[in-house]
């Protein structure tokens, strides 16, 4: 079945709109249950966590699909490695920090050397499991798997891109890492365009193919408050340019190029400022010949106390508003 046909199954019976307002959890294992109606090779190895992720379509359609290790993610990342090497279709989820910084040494063995097509799945990346405290912040997976050379890191914005992405991985697997962010609840759904892993999507912009004042690139669900933040300063005069980067590597080169034409280039996302989406577009703007100047914003280089998500990006200047004004101060 096309990558098409399998993302749209887990929708079949809501509309795009209410998938997306799905818990992201949820979402995931909806999509996989979809993606198993016509791939019989889908394998889903969790770590303890799995009972909370909707699996019981994937596992009427397809018995013993779901491997349950235990506590144990590093040995949760070998079996899905063993797996995969024989041909199944694998995907490991778990709490973002636990999928990629307590098995990065697996993760660099299997996926990178040995080049094992799995997917690591992140699920609550970013503050979404903040009330848990630091620990459970994943604010440094992107900047731990993007060094990874050979592995694919996506980043969708919704559960429809997510269904997207894991559909497509399903069908051309490879080594891989898919980062879910969860949206507080009451942030706004944001209407995406058809989503590809390696490509950008541009969702507004005010001088296509010219200069503008501020253009902003934003990866996950912070994205939808990112556009906000740039309708903010719309209303100031400023000519703005909103980019989803909903694949943080491969970058799609059009990222740069996009930035490039701005008197400002911005990126958000729900990581820290390190090492995440605006380091990777620090280094590549830099190997430009002239390039604009770059204001990241992001969580703050440090670890914050636990609390509530809303909070937790309240506190680290990522609401609309919040984003808006350290714009406008750094363009003086």
């Amino acid at each position: 079945m096309p990558r098409e046909a399998a993302a749209a199954a887990p929708v079949a019976a809501l509309d795009a709109a209410e998938f997306d307002r799905l818990d992201s959890r949820v979402a995931f294992g909806r999509a996989l249950g979809g993606i198993a109606e016509n791939d019989p090779q889908v394998m889903v190895v969790v770590s303890d966590y799995g009972r909370r992720l909707a699996l019981d379509g994937l596992r009427s359609r397809l018995p013993g699909s779901v491997i349950q290790c235990g506590i144990a993610e590093q040995n949760q990342v070998e079996v899905a490695s063993a797996l995969a090497n024989e041909g199944f279709h694998v995907f490991a989820p778990s709490y973002a920090p636990f999928i990629t910084a307590r098995v990065l040494d697996q993760a660099r063995v299997n996926l990178g050397m040995m080049e094992s097509p799995v997917v690591l799945v992140g699920l609550g990346a970013g503050f979404h499991a903040g009330i848990l405290g630091p620990s459970h912040m994943a604010l440094e997976d992107l900047a731990c798997m993007r060094s990874i050379p050979g592995l694919t890191v996506v980043t969708p914005t919704t559960n429809t891109e997510l269904a997207s992405a894991l559909a497509e991985l399903a069908h051309d697997p490879r080594p891989a890492y898919v980062r879910i962010t969860q949206a507080p609840a009451g942030d706004p759904a944001l209407p995406m365009g058809d989503f590809q892993i390696g490509r950008c999507h541009v969702l507004t912009d005010d001088n296509p193919g010219h200069m503008v004042d501020v253009a902003i690139a934003a990866c996950g669900s912070i994205t939808v408050r990112a556009a906000a933040a740039a309708d903010l300063l719309r209303q100031r005069g400023l000519a703005c340019r909103m980019v989803s980067v909903g694949t943080v590597r491969p970058l799609d080169r059009r990222v740069v190029e996009l930035l490039g034409r701005a008197r400002l280039a911005v990126t958000a996302e729900e990581h820290s400022v390190a090492g995440g989406l605006g380091g990777l577009v620090a280094e590549s703007l830099l190997e430009r010949r002239a390039a604009p100047g770059l204001l990241r914003l992001g969580a703050p280089d440090g670890y914050l106390e636990a609390d509530e998500q809303d909070r937790l990006l309240e506190r680290a200047g990522l609401t609309p508003e919040g984003m808006a004004a350290s714009i406008r101060a750094r363009l003086g």
